[in-house]
């Protein structure tokens, strides 16, 4: 859909509903939710925290409980408690997860691909970047908010 000469509501908000029909489209395709395919693109090599994962998907840290409990039981994830403080969880990709994702993050990639103009799609990708690491940062923290 043709957005005529957007402003950045209507700019982010196109950009957003287009992506989340494409996230929803591919994560259906491997069995899970938008959300929880989500989670397992930002779970890799930081082995994050379920407040860090929440914080990320916006959510509440219950929600995340219950998309990890699902893909635990699918065995794409595993808790660990972090060493330095066991009262902390952290989430881990296992073997099969870790495998999924990066075949979820192909999938995802060759789609953008196809549908995003060559010529431009580099600027396209900074542009995006830039906007959204300005929006994470402004972002309150919620531990203390």
């Amino acid at each position: 859909m043709a957005i005529g000469d957007p402003d950045p509501v209507t700019a982010f908000g196109a950009l957003h509903r287009e992506l989340s029909v494409l996230y929803g489209k591919v994560a259906r395709s491997y069995g899970l939710t938008p959300q929880q395919l989500e989670l397992l693109c930002l779970v890799h090599k930081s082995r994050p925290t379920f407040g860090e994962l929440a914080a990320a998907l916006g959510c509440d840290k219950t929600n995340v409980t219950g998309m990890v409990d699902r893909l635990e039981r699918r065995e794409l994830l595993a808790r660990e408690q972090d060493p330095a403080d066991r009262r902390i969880t952290r989430a881990v990709l296992t073997g099969p997860g870790l495998a999924l994702r990066d075949d979820i993050r192909a999938t995802l990639e060759r789609q953008l691909a196809a549908r995003l103009p060559g010529t431009q799609r580099d600027r396209m990708i900074d542009a995006v970047a830039t906007a959204a690491a300005a929006l994470a940062q402004s972002r309150p923290d919620p531990e203390t908010h």
